[in-house]
C-alpha cells in the first residue's frame, strides 16, 4: 500500500519548528537572536522573521551538554540524525530531514569543507569536536539558490571561537575519561578598536572501543588521535575597508573495522587524514553599495590501509577545491538587494584515477520588507557546470507575524546535486553517463513564543528526481528513474518551569520512499524524541539531563531495535573564571546499534576543567 502524501493531506496546516538551542533562563521572554549568513545572504535577520527553519546552537549550549563530538549534539535537534560506524574517528553521516550528508553543505568560517575525494562530496562529522566552536546555524530544505550543488537537504554554517571581550583573553580546557580518553584545548583571542583575532589549538587521544560490535566477539580497541588548529581575524584598514580571513589545519589517525570480509587475526585497518583550508576577504563600503571579495582553498589527503581476506590494501585519496567569490548589497526603497558571483574548481585523485570540474554561478536575493508583520525573501541563482551546462534554481520564503510573539512560515525551494567526481571517474564503479539530481522542498509552519518559553512545529517534504545510488547489480553508480522523497513533521518546545529549572524537547517523524524499491530510505529514524532538563541547583552548581528515544530505524531492509539513551552533565563553578564538570554518557548502559554490525559506547564518564583569564 502506498504511503500518503503528507502535504496532500495537510496542506492547509501551517506549522514550523522553533530552534532547540537549550534554555537561556529568560526572565522577559525568549531572545531568539539574529541570523548571520545561513537563512539569507548578507543581511542579518531576526530569527522570528525568518521564513525558513533555522536551528541555532551557541557555545553555552555546547558547554552545557558537555558533548565531545559536534555530531552527538546536532542529533538532538529536530530533523537531524547521525549514524556512525563506531566511536570517535569513525565515519559519521549526518542527515537533515532524512537526507544524508551528500545533500548537506557544510561551511566552517565560510570555508566549504565538504570532501571532494570521497564517493560523494560530503563532510564526515566523525572527527569534528566542539572544542573550537562558538556558533552553529542549521538551515533546512533545498538551498541551491544560495549555495549551489549539494545543498538539497540543507546547509550547516559553523563559526569557530571569537573574541567576546576587549583586550587579550585566554581559555583552557582539559578532560580525562573512559576508554583512556584525553582532551586538551587552548584558545587565545583579542578584540581591539580596529580588529580582532582568535586562535584555538585542540587535541584528543582515545583508545576507543571496537568499531565492530563487541557483542559479536570483537574485542580489539579502535583508537583515535587528532590535532586541530584554527584561526580567524579581521582588521579595519580605514573606515571603509576591512580585510580578514580564517584558516584551519587538522590531522587525525583512526582505527576502523571494515564492512566486508575481515581478517580476524589482524584488525589493523587504519584511516589517516590531513586537511586544511584558508579563506581571505576584503570588504569595501562605498555608501550606496557595499562589496566583498573573497578567495578560499581547501585540501584533504586521506589514506585507508590494512589487510582483509584478499590481502593487504592501501588506498590514497586526494581532494582539492579553489573558490573565488564576490558579493554586493544595496538598500532599495522597498527591499534590500544582495547579489553576487562565484567560481569554483574541484579536483579528485585516487589510485591513478583523477578528475576535475568547474562551476560558475551568479545569484541575486531580494529581502522585501513589506510591513512590520510581513517579510518576503526571493532568491534566484544560475550555475554553469563545465560538464553539465546551465542549471537555474530558486527559493521563496514568507514570514508573517500577526502578533509579535506568533510567526507563520512558508517556503519552497529548488535544488540540484551534480554527480561527484568519484561517482563519475572511479575506475571500478564510476559512471560517466550520470546526470545531476534535481529537487524541490516545501515547508509550512507556526511558532508561538510566550513569556517563559516557546512551542512550534513544521511540516516538510523534499522530492528528489533522478537520484544517484550504488547498484549491486552492475557494481556501478546508476540513476534511479522517478522521484524519491522524504516528508515529516517536527515539533519543538521549551519552557522555564522556574527561574532555575528549564525543560526543552523535540520530536521528529520522518517518512521516506526510494523511487526504485518503494522502501523507506536506510538509516533514517521513523520517530526521534529528545528531551532535556537543565537545572541551576545553586549559584555555582548546574546540572543537565538529556534523554533521546529513537524508533523505526532500518538499515538495508533490516529493522534495528528501538533504543533510549540518557546523558548527564554536571558543572561546578570554582570562580567566575573556572569550573569543573562531569559528563556521563549512556547513563543506563543501553545496548544498541545505529548501523548493523557496528557498536556504540557503553556507559562512560568524563571529568574536566575549564578556565578563562
Amino acid at each position: 500500500m502506498k504511503r500518503p502524501d503528507l502535504f496532500g493531506l495537510r496542506a492547509a496546516t501551517a506549522l514550523t519548528a522553533a530552534s532547540l538551542c537549550g534554555s537561556a533562563f529568560a526572565q522577559d521572554g525568549y531572545d531568539l537572536g539574529t541570523l548571520t549568513l545561513s537563512a539569507n545572504r548578507g543581511e542579518s535577520t531576526e530569527l522570528s522573521r525568518s521564513g525558513v527553519t533555522v536551528e541555532v546552537v551557541t557555545k553555552d549550549d555546547l558547554e552545557q551538554s558537555g558533548e565531545t563530538l559536534l555530531a552527538d549534539y546536532l542529533t538532538r535537534l529536530p530533523g537531524v540524525s547521525v549514524t556512525a560506524n563506531g566511536g570517535i574517528g569513525s565515519t559519521a553521516n549526518l542527515r537533515v530531514r532524512g537526507l544524508p550528508s551528500k545533500y548537506v553543505g557544510v561551511y566552517i568560517d565560510g570555508i566549504d569543507v565538504t570532501d571532494t575525494s570521497g564517493p560523494q562530496i560530503q563532510y564526515d562529522f566523525g572527527t569534528l569536536t566542539t572544542a573550537d566552536i562558538s556558533r552553529i546555524e542549521v538551515l533546512k530544505g533545498s538551498q541551491s539558490a544560495l549555495y549551489g550543488s549539494e545543498a538539497i537537504g540543507g546547509v550547516i554554517n559553523i563559526t569557530t571561537n571569537r573574541a567576546t571581550e576587549e583586550g587579550l583573553s585566554q581559555n583552557v580546557a582539559a578532560e580525562y575519561g573512559s576508554y583512556n580518553t584525553r582532551k586538551l584545548s587552548y584558545n587565545l583571542s583579542y578584540l581591539g578598536a580596529r580588529g580582532s583575532f582568535a586562535s584555538t589549538l585542540s587535541y584528543i587521544d582515545t583508545d576507543g572501543f571496537s568499531a565492530a560490535d563487541e557483542d559479536d566477539g570483537n574485542r580489539e580497541e579502535d583508537g583515535h588521535e587528532a590535532t586541530r588548529l584554527s584561526f580567524s581575524g579581521d582588521y579595519a584598514l580605514t573606515e571603509t575597508i576591512t580585510v580578514g580571513g580564517a584558516a584551519f589545519w587538522q590531522t587525525s589517525d583512526s582505527d576502523y573495522d571494515e564492512a566486508g570480509p575481515i581478517d580476524g587475526d589482524t584488525h589493523d585497518e587504519l584511516s589517516d587524514s590531513e586537511q586544511y583550508g584558508v579563506r581571505g576577504f576584503a570588504r569595501l563600503e562605498t555608501g550606496a553599495v557595499s562589496h566583498e571579495i573573497s578567495a578560499q582553498y581547501y585540501q584533504i589527503d586521506r589514506e585507508l590501509s590494512g589487510s582483509n581476506a584478499w590481502g593487504p590494501f592501501e588506498y590514497p585519496y586526494e581532494g582539492r577545491r579553489w573558490s573565488l567569490g564576490y558579493q554586493g548589497q544595496a538598500e532599495l526603497s522597498a527591499a534590500t538587494l544582495t547579489f553576487g558571483a562565484d567560481a569554483t574548481r574541484e579536483r579528485y585523485e585516487s589510485g591513478g584515477t583523477d578528475g576535475d570540474q568547474d562551476t560558475l554561478g551568479i545569484w541575486a536575493q531580494a529581502d522585501w520588507h513589506l510591513s512590520e508583520a510581513v517579510e518576503l525573501v526571493t532568491v534566484l541563482r544560475h550555475d554553469d557546470h563545465s560538464d553539465y551546462g546551465g542549471k537555474t534554481t530558486g527559493r521563496i520564503s514568507l514570514a508573517y507575524l500577526p502578533t509579535p510573539d506568533l510567526t507563520l512560515r512558508a517556503s519552497v525551494g529548488t535544488g540540484f546535486r551534480a554527480p561527484s567526481l568519484y561517482e563519475r571517474y572511479d575506475v571500478w564503479s564510476g559512471n560517466s553517463d550520470l546526470t545531476p539530481e534535481t529537487s524541490v522542498s516545501y515547508e509550512l509552519g507556526v511558532e508561538q513564543r510566550f513569556g517563559t518559553g516557546y512551542v512550534g512545529a513544521t511540516l516538510f517534504r523534499t522530492e528528489i528526481t533522478d537520484l544517484i545510488d550504488y547498484s549491486y547489480a552492475t557494481y556501478t553508480y546508476d540513476q534511479i528513474e522517478g522521484t524519491s522523497w522524504t516528508q515529516g513533521v517536527e515539533l519543538t518546545g521549551g519552557v522555564d518551569l522556574t527561574d532555575r529549572l528549564a525543560l526543552a524537547g523535540a520530536y521528529t517523524w520522518t517518512d521516506s520512499e526510494d523511487a526504485q524499491t518503494g522502501d523507506r530510505l536506510s538509516r533514517v529514524p521513523l520517530r526521534d524524541l529528545s528531551l532535556s532538563l537543565d537545572a541551576e541547583v545553586t549559584d555555582a552548581f548546574r546540572a543537565g539531563l538529556t534523554v533521546q528515544h529513537v524508533a523505526g530505524l532500518e538499515d538495508v531492509s533490516e529493522s534495528l531495535d528501538d533504543y533510549t539513551v540518557a546523558n548527564m552533565n554536571l558543572r561546578y563553578a570554582l570562580s567566575d573564571q573556572a569550573e569543573l564538570y562531569l559528563r556521563v554518557e549512556n547513563l543506563f548502559d543501553e545496548d544498541y546499534q545505529v548501523v548493523t554490525g557496528y557498536g556504540t559506547s557503553d556507559r562512560a564518564a568524563y571529568f574536566g576543567v575549564r578556565a578563562s583569564f
